[in-house]
């Protein structure tokens, strides 16, 4: 009498199988969520800091005495609609020394549940422009 051979796989091993398999579709799936949150997040910082180097250039090219010292400049409705509300953007102006002007701007937005706070500076003369 001969011995059948018996081929194939057993239920468990395809269990095995089919979770290991869950597993690392799984673990895919996240990371791909998180590059997606990631680029997200550098897009939108990308935005915020192109507003305010526009928004410098846009002083830069008013003429020096319309900047009054110590005032602050609110541009939020100036801000790209690609940063989440709530958004804003201010410039604080001073002058540390005579004949030359400091703006800082302040762009708030929120992203996800988190505030996000880009800063920047410069500074602008009476003759020229320094930064």
């Amino acid at each position: 009498m001969l011995k059948k051979e018996e081929s194939g796989f057993t239920l468990i091993e395809l269990l095995v199988t089919i979770g290991f398999f869950g597993l690392v579709t799984i673990s895919i799936i996240n990371l791909y969520i998180s590059v997606e949150a990631s680029q997200q997040k550098s897009y939108r910082l990308e935005v915020a800091t192109r507003a305010g180097e526009a928004q410098i250039e846009s002083l830069r090219n008013s003429q020096y005495g319309t900047l009054e010292t110590d005032s602050d400049i609110d541009f939020t409705n100036q801000l790209p609609a690609d940063l989440p509300e709530p958004r804003s953007g201010i410039v604080h102006v001073s002058e540390p020394e005579p004949g030359l002007k400091k703006v800082d701007i302040t762009i708030t937005y929120k992203d996800g549940k988190n505030n996000n706070t880009v800063r920047q500076s410069s500074f602008i003369g009476i003759v020229g422009i320094g930064q």
